[in-house]
């Protein structure tokens, strides 16, 4: 856990660099807020999958030693780790989707670009134009 913790706070403290690391805006004036938003969810969009795959194969190696353990204590260890995988997930694909919702809120393309001036909500199936 020590070392899962580490590289959290790598990942922190390093994707600001990342981010910002890919160049400036071509007004030249550099990354403003939608910019490094849209760099952020590029990033993530291109993490995450892997991050699911992983936290996916842990969950999956924590049932298959809940199933061929023996005694009560490795039941218990294997069922702990169940349950983190089970966490990582959430975890992972709710980041996920706050990154979509606040692209989509603000109306911002993979591209650092906005598609309208004033962030809008679509609703579908409510005969909206926007939608």
């Amino acid at each position: 856990m020590k070392n899962i913790t580490k590289a959290l706070a790598v990942f922190i403290a390093t994707s600001p660099v990342l981010v910002l690391a890919q160049g400036t805006t071509t007004t030249g004036s550099g990354a403003d807020f939608s910019t490094i938003l849209a760099r952020f969810g590029s990033l993530l969009n291109q993490i995450i999958p892997i991050l699911i795959l992983a936290g996916l194969a842990y969950f999956i190696y924590g049932v298959v030693r809940f199933v061929i353990a023996g005694d009560a204590d490795k039941k218990a260890e294997a069922r702990n780790i169940v349950i983190q995988g089970i966490i990582g997930l959430f975890i992972v694909t709710s980041v996920w989707g706050l990154v979509f919702l606040f692209n989509r809120t603000f109306g911002i393309r993979s591209g650092g670009t906005i598609t309208s001036g004033t962030p809008s909500i679509c609703i579908p199936n409510t005969g909206d134009s926007r939608c």
